[in-house]
């Protein structure tokens, strides 16, 4: 929350130095004779909502059904994709398969039941074959993927060859067939097994066999893979959120009735999946990292809801929320946190129930979004921020005498008590405004269910004598250090709402 920017209106409003002159009365009203004016600075009305603009794009604001104003801050949508995956599973198509039969059986399970795949779609490559040939003459060679097929035909490589015989001693060099494109054809493998077969047929009707003879497989992709597809973690990556809220945050204690941290989750991973935290840490203003403790993160995981096989190519969202029962949520959002830093990983089938099928897609993804929910219903005591502007007291001479009045008419639950610092171009104090800090807005009392029911008025005076207003005439700046409590000094916890105001009127009047 830009509280230091109300102050900054409390205080002194941001036409007090530079945009009112001495000289400029066309406003004042004479008071005393002819030399002594009161001249009106600012008369402002800010409600809480308008106080809580400005924010980044990662911070929002949300107003519930009750009016209580929700502070939201964000991270990125962190996504992992397929890719990793089906990068494993092409590994079980290498390139190049040699054949050492007719009828060649290759496993496409894992070892340990690390991967049982019932059916596969392919989106991309193709398929070849290598041979060395010792017949002299014509070979009419047909080599079959038995297990894939498209409309009811299944995935072949056909070529006819005139084999001439071999040099004596010398070792032929394999021959490349022309390829057949893989696109739309489907792999049902047999018990885990894809069976691979191959007839060499020569122009006298001999079936031979090769020598050499291998499937070549080129750029081989799929779109959809079904069956039990491992027990592995999908890495994620890091991200923060920034709690702007206690950016300027000096001293004090605040506390936030029911606090949330949300895990915004969309997955398309047609398996279970869970996840595995590796860091969830608050950071703190004065550079502590402290750990968000929850069994969801040490040991049981989050499941992430997931699409099952009728549902292909959907999406399901989900909402886990770190609160009060299940975390220490209230502890670290009390320690001063300035950032939320996490890594969220992923576990595919984390109980490894392999009769449990499941399926992914090239374009299965998952998303995670992390959010800080900070509900303007709490309680706070002398919390303090800090913050400077520029000042400028040109054109104010010949004064005897400087008086500032303010009057705040607030209906917010808030009390304000500062001081601000003179100060000149190398940051050397000259003076303060008050003579100590100073109560500037009352806080509104509140009913037992921390809700104000009337508005209540402060007015504050500020005197400068020409001997004090000399010592801050070359002041080039204006610290400004304000500390917040809710009604009774931060004894009671209130609610903020967005309709409620503070009314600001000041004025300065000077004597000459």
């Amino acid at each position: 929350m830009k509280f230091s920017h109300f102050v900054f209106f409390v205080l002194l409003g941001a036409a007090m130095f530079g945009c009112k002159q001495v000289d400029d009365l066309q406003d004042a009203e004479i008071v005393s004779g002819d030399a002594e004016f009161a001249i009106p600075l600012l008369k402002a009305r800010t409600s809480i909502q308008d106080l809580l603009e400005n924010f980044d794009d990662s911070t929002y604001i949300e107003i519930d059904a009750e009016g209580v104003i929700h502070l939201r801050y964000e991270g990125d949508v962190l996504t992992q994709t397929a890719d990793e995956f089906f990068q494993v599973i092409k590994t079980y198509l290498p390139p190049l398969i040699p054949l050492d039969s007719t009828t060649f059986t290759l496993d496409f399970n894992s070892a340990a039941d690390q991967l049982k795949v019932d059916f596969a779609r392919y989106s991309g490559g193709s398929i070849s074959v290598a041979y060395v040939s010792d017949y002299v003459g014509m070979v009419d060679l047909t080599l079959t993927i038995l297990e894939a097929s498209k409309n009811g035909q299944p995935l072949s490589v056909h070529t006819q060859f005139m084999s001439p015989a071999g040099t004596s001693g010398t070792i032929p060099l394999p021959i490349f067939s022309s390829s057949t494109q893989c696109v739309g054809y489907e792999l049902m493998p047999d018990s885990g097994r894809v069976h691979i077969q191959y007839t060499a047929v020569t122009d006298l009707g001999d079936t031979i066999e090769l020598p050499f003879i291998a499937l070549v497989n080129t750029n081989i992709n799929f779109s959809y893979i079904e069956g039990y597809l491992g027990n592995f973690k999908n890495k994620g990556k890091r991200d923060s959120v920034s709690i702007d809220f206690f950016k300027n945050w000096i001293q004090g204690d605040v506390f936030f009735d029911d606090p949330i941290i949300q895990i915004h989750i969309e997955n398309s991973f047609g398996m279970p999946t869970r996840s595995s935290i590796d860091t969830f840490d608050i950071i703190t203003a004065d550079e502590l990292r402290i750990p968000l403790q929850s069994t969801f993160i040490t040991e049981t995981g989050i499941d992430f809801v997931y699409p099952t096989v009728p549902e292909a190519g959907q999406s399901k969202s989900m909402t886990f929320t770190f609160d009060a029962n299940n975390s220490n949520i209230e502890d670290v959002l009390g320690s001063r946190p300035i950032g939320l830093d996490y890594k969220v990983d992923a576990i595919s089938n984390p109980d490894s129930l392999t009769n449990l099928r499941g399926f992914i897609t090239d374009s299965s993804f998952y998303k995670i979004k992390v959010e800080v929910d900070l509900p303007l219903h709490g309680r706070a005591s002398g919390f303090g921020v800090v913050d400077s502007f520029d000042l400028d007291f040109s054109g104010y001479d010949d004064l005897k005498e400087v008086e500032f009045k303010m009057v705040a008419d607030n209906q917010m639950p808030l009390a304000i008590d500062g001081q601000a610092f003179f100060m000149d171009e190398n940051g050397t104090v000259l003076d303060s405004l008050y003579d100590d800090v100073t109560r500037l807005v009352e806080a509104a009392p509140v009913d037992s269910e921390g809700v104000v029911r009337e508005p209540i008025t402060r007015i504050n005076f500020s005197t400068f004598d020409a001997e004090r207003f000399d010592k801050i005439r070359k002041a080039k700046k204006l610290a400004l250090r304000a500390y917040f409590s809710t009604t009774s000094d931060g004894q009671q916890s209130v609610k903020a709402f967005s309709d409620q105001h503070v009314e600001i009127r000041m004025g300065m009047k000077v004597k000459r």
